[in-house]
């Protein structure tokens, strides 16, 4: 084989020299096609790890509970409508994010309305030459919700769309870096917790609806001072997740968790249009899936406290299973970390 592919080399430096030529060559950044076949886009993405590990804190448990100083009651019974307004604070940390959010809710009796967008100080996304980050608005997200619960009990049952306001087209280096989905989607949840003097129990289940969003890309070429243009039609996967979690209170600030949890995404829809600006011919290419359908299950620890009125969660998670449909330029799953501080402003 060695002897074959020497041979080759010294025919092709023969014909080069007694051939000359111009070659030009352009490098094209990986794009949109590439983006969205890495899986790593989807169960990394900030609202899923938020969701995947949604381990409440002392003082989260409290608000669930009403048991806290606030007198929930009272508060949504009053006649000034505006304090029944409550303003969190939350931060996150993951290993392709760095965010921050300032969840608004309003509540009226058992009823939640709510409105979140988070600010990026860092978005990465995975290419094959390494990470690409940028920072910036995300997504908007419209909450209603009807919560349950008694002295033991709270189960909460939410409907949210997701607005896209994120930059889905920002481009760092020529790589696309999006800081959302561009697209209108709608997810379905629902929270349980059982809590007990000692120990609670944790799930949340929860259905995303993707719609569809479109891209578009030009490539130039310079030598025949021409333009390419192909137009992308997009349609993510739907998601379903659930997350499960044991807790033990070591302290009335203190607790640990172990857990797991489950995600399954199914394949998209990839539909687009090239344009060539030296001719009118118009190339249609449907029905192309996006490499997006996969299932991955994994074990969590977590460590919870509160210090100065601040729930401070520190997770821990390790990939059990993986499948894909189809392998793409993202890394093999490894053991993964995500650090949330939460507080209640008003």
């Amino acid at each position: 084989m060695k002897k074959k592919f020497t041979l080759f080399a010294i025919l092709l430096l023969y014909g080069i020299i007694m051939f000359p030529q111009n070659v030009d060559l352009y490098l094209i950044p990986q794009n949109v096609e590439t983006l969205i076949g890495n899986n790593e886009n989807v169960y990394l993405d900030p609202f899923w790890v938020d969701n995947l590990i949604d381990f409440p804190g002392i003082t989260a448990t409290q608000d669930r509970f009403n048991i806290n100083e606030k007198e929930v009651d009272e508060i949504a019974n009053t006649e000034d409508m505006f304090t029944s307004f409550d303003i969190d604070a939350e931060f996150g940390w993951s290993k392709t994010a760095k965010f921050v959010d300032l969840p608004l809710a309003y509540f009226y009796k058992d009823f939640e309305f709510s409105l979140q967008i988070p600010f990026y100080f860092q978005k990465q996304v995975f290419y094959s030459h390494g990470y690409v980050s940028t920072m910036g608005l995300g997504d908007l997200t419209l909450l209603s919700s009807w919560k349950y619960n008694n002295l033991q009990v709270f189960d909460k049952v939410s409907i949210a769309v997701s607005i896209p306001t994120g930059n889905q087209n920002k481009s760092v280096g020529g790589y696309l870096c999006p800081l959302g989905t561009g697209s209108y989607d709608i997810i379905f949840d629902n929270q349980f917790q059982l809590n007990k003097p000692n120990y609670a129990i944790n799930s949340i289940l929860t259905y995303r609806y993707s719609g569809q969003s479109k891209r578009k890309i030009i490539i130039s070429y310079p030598d025949i001072g021409g333009f390419e243009q192909i137009e992308y039609f997009l349609s993510n996967g739907h998601t379903v997740s659930l997350n499960s979690s044991f807790n033990f209170y070591l302290t009335n600030y203190m607790s640990v968790f172990g857990g797991f949890s489950l995600m399954r995404n199914t394949s998209g829809k990839l539909s687009k249009q090239q344009k060539y600006s030296w001719n009118s011919d118009i190339i249609i290419t449907e029905g192309q899936v996006p490499f997006q359908e996969f299932f991955i299950a994994d074990i969590k620890c977590a460590l919870a406290f509160t210090l100065l009125s601040t729930d401070i969660v520190f997770v821990l998670s390790q990939p059990v299973y993986t499948w894909r449909k189809s392998e793409s330029v993202e890394n093999d799953r490894k053991l993964n970390y995500y650090i949330k501080l939460s507080r209640n402003i008003f």
